[in-house]
């Protein structure tokens, strides 16, 4: 049930929770009927003249003595036997036959939507069903004489809301579509870039798998004596380097440059062990780099993964120089 403020019809929606409790009591769920139900459902409109109970056909025949006792109970007097009508403080309950819904309008009573509030249970109607059961009390003439007008601008309030409620329902599919293609957009975005984060670590992952290779190619190749380097042999192991430090280019990696002289960088820079110095930390002499061992390299921010150290400019060292420090 949707969540309808009552004003107008506040206290006589108290008082048929009060009867529906009694009614509970006795394994009877009422339907709540007329124009209060209706103000239920679409909202509340007006004052509704009385408070319309649909209950099992026994309540009002065989078993309508039991009927009056239940409502004497809660100090409600009988008024109008024929219409099954009781008063309180000029409030009136009437109680009609729920078998009416089918015979009007095929509406199955055992199928009506129950409600509780408050611990108290009940059943109701649908706008659409209430709109079904006051069309066809059009088709009436002496309803239509008496309450035609009312249950036209009944009708009339039903078809507005009706159709406001589609166009709402509608917004709220298209809002619902709009939600979910942004999802999916953002879905294929976050695995495109999933994709492109496990190439870029597996390239990585190759790539200081690479560097110790090089390393060891740039320690052959720095001691090849001056007269042989045009040797085939040579110029193939050349060859190789190169074709080493082209993969490592092409995946975004660069060669920092250092050399001896230079300031040490602890950022960029890896002091090691030396004869001359027995000690992992750099000295505190000129702090001078004394000599490169190995060479370090650095990414660029697009080709890094979060291990890296950073560096200026956004790029990352992935593997620092290792130097001797004096």
């Amino acid at each position: 049930m949707k969540n309808i403020k009552l004003n107008l019809n506040k206290k006589k929606f108290e008082i048929f929770l009060e009867v529906a409790k009694e009614l509970n009591k006795e394994d009877i769920v009422p339907i709540l009927y007329g124009s209060l139900g209706l103000c239920m459902v679409i909202g509340e409109f007006k004052e509704a003249s009385d408070i319309d109970f649909l209950v099992p056909g026994n309540i009002i025949t065989k078993d309508w003595r039991k009927a009056i006792s239940l409502m004497e109970k809660i100090r409600f007097n009988l008024k109008d036997e024929k219409e099954h009508e009781f008063e309180r403080e000029n409030k009136i309950v009437a109680f009609g036959n729920e078998k009416d819904l089918k015979d009007m309008s095929n509406i199955n009573p055992e199928e009506l939507k129950v409600t509780e509030i408050n611990g108290v249970k009940f059943r109701e109607l649908s706008p659409e069903q209430y709109l079904c059961v006051y069309e066809f009390m059009l088709r009436d003439g002496y309803r239509q004489e008496k309450r035609g007008k009312d249950d036209q601008e009944k009708i009339s309030l039903i078809k507005n809301y009706l159709e406001k409620n589609k166009i709402e329902k509608e917004q709220e599919y298209l809002n619902g579509w709009k939600r979910a293609q942004a999802d999916f957009e953002n879905y294929k975005k976050q695995q495109s870039q999933a994709q492109k984060d496990f190439a870029r670590f597996a390239s990585q992952d190759l790539i200081m798998q690479i560097l110790p290779v090089l390393d060891n190619f740039h320690a052959s190749t720095g001691h090849i004596p001056e007269g042989q380097k045009n040797d085939p042999w040579v110029v193939g192991i050349m060859h190789i380097q190169k074709q080493l430090e082209n993969v490592l280019k092409e995946n975004g990696v660069e060669e920092m440059e250092v050399k001896e002289g230079d300031e040490f960088d602890p950022e960029i820079h890896e002091a090691v062990k030396s004869d001359a110095n027995d000690t992992n930390e750099h000295p505190n002499g000129t702090n001078k780099i004394s000599k490169v061992l190995s060479k370090g390299y650095k990414i660029g921010p697009a080709s890094t993964r979060e291990d890296a150290t950073s560096t200026r400019g956004g790029e990352k060292v992935i593997r620092p120089a290792k130097v001797i420090v004096s």
